[in-house]
């Protein structure tokens, strides 16, 4: 009886332990609902990008919307990384793939080519970044955490820079034949 005793009281000790190391790998070091689902948000973004843009560079016609999907590559990559440091400090698990409806999008892009890929590409970015600006803006604003908040505010610039490329493109595709 002792000897069932002391094994059912190790695997309670073994709960608990599991128990509480899991409660505190989800409290993700303090942040909010709000700052977890934006940094999930920015790092299926930033993958979606780099995936667009991987396309863009094979599917592409027009060298400007080739060499604007590899500045999409370059430049989100970078700040899944940054993303990756933030959510390893905070330790948060990070989204690893791209949300259902960035899939259907990607999916897509996949069966265009030529012009046609050009044209819903460069729409897509326009659409993609002015959302993204959005709601980056209101992280700067509003999140609770500094370092997301920080984030944000580095980010913004290059994804306005983004915004402006893409509508150059857009408006050049909408011109061609």
């Amino acid at each position: 009886m002792c000897a069932q005793t002391a094994k059912l009281a190790g695997t309670v000790v073994s709960l608990l332990l599991v128990t509480a190391s899991s409660v505190g790998a989800s409290a993700d070091a303090g942040l909010t609902s709000g700052d977890r689902d934006f940094v999930n948000k920015a790092a299926q973004g930033n993958l979606m990008e780099v995936q667009a843009g991987k396309l863009a560079t094979q599917r592409a016609l027009d060298p400007a919307v080739k060499s604007f999907g590899e500045k999409m590559m370059s430049d989100h990559d970078a700040a899944n990384e940054r993303l990756k440091k933030l959510a390893d400090v905070k330790q948060m698990p990070l989204a690893d793939d791209v949300s259902p409806e960035e899939h259907t999008a990607l999916g897509k892009l996949e069966a265009l080519n030529g012009t046609e890929f050009d044209k819903a590409y460069s729409k897509m970015m326009v659409k993609d970044h002015t959302e993204d600006i959005s709601e980056f803006e209101k992280v700067v604003k509003k999140a609770s955490d500094p370092d997301v908040k920080a984030y944000a505010q580095e980010t913004l610039p290059t994804l306005r820079h983004h915004l402006m490329l893409a509508n150059r493109l857009a408006a050049a595709e909408r011109k061609s034949p």
